[in-house]
């Protein structure tokens, strides 16, 4: 057990990505208040699949050519199916900022509202941002409920 974990945080994770219908919760805050390093110690502890989207090869980058005509629904489609691909109980997606950041903010919170929502996903699927905060992830959160939604 890692004793850096804050309990309470790991426990509410916990029961939003093992939902029967709303598998999705967010881990969100300022840049460096530690929602990677947090992230990274959840993933190991709970054996749950840790993805770096900016800096494990073949997602990000993959964009290269088409990241000025990528839209939400593609991105909602790509992480279902790795979602699909996975065999952990729960997928992170952690530095997802780099693409949130070419979008406007209307294309982030239809993104968010389609991710929020996302059912009958294999796994659990906790997505790590700063771009997104709790304030602009409410009103798209399933019945606007703060407790998938994790601030640091």
């Amino acid at each position: 057990m890692n004793d850096d974990l804050d309990q309470s945080a790991v426990e509410q994770l916990r029961r939003c990505v093992h939902q029967p219908r709303y598998r999705v919760a967010w881990l969100v805050g300022p840049p460096r208040r530690g929602k990677t390093r947090f992230a990274r110690a959840i993933a190991q502890q709970e054996g749950w699949r840790y993805l770096d989207y900016t800096l494990t090869p073949g997602y990000f980058d993959s964009l290269q050519t088409t990241i000025a005509a990528y839209q939400p629904a593609e991105l909602v489609a790509a992480i279902r199916s790795w979602c699909e691909q996975t065999t952990a109980p729960v997928l992170v997606v952690d530095e997802l900022d780099a693409l949130l950041a070419c979008w406007t903010l209307v294309q982030r919170k239809v993104w968010a509202r389609q991710m929020a929502r996302l059912a009958s996903l294999p796994c659990g699927l906790l997505l790590v941002s700063h771009v997104l905060a709790v304030e602009t992830l409410m009103p798209v959160l399933p019945d606007s409920d703060i407790r998938y939604c994790l601030s640091f």
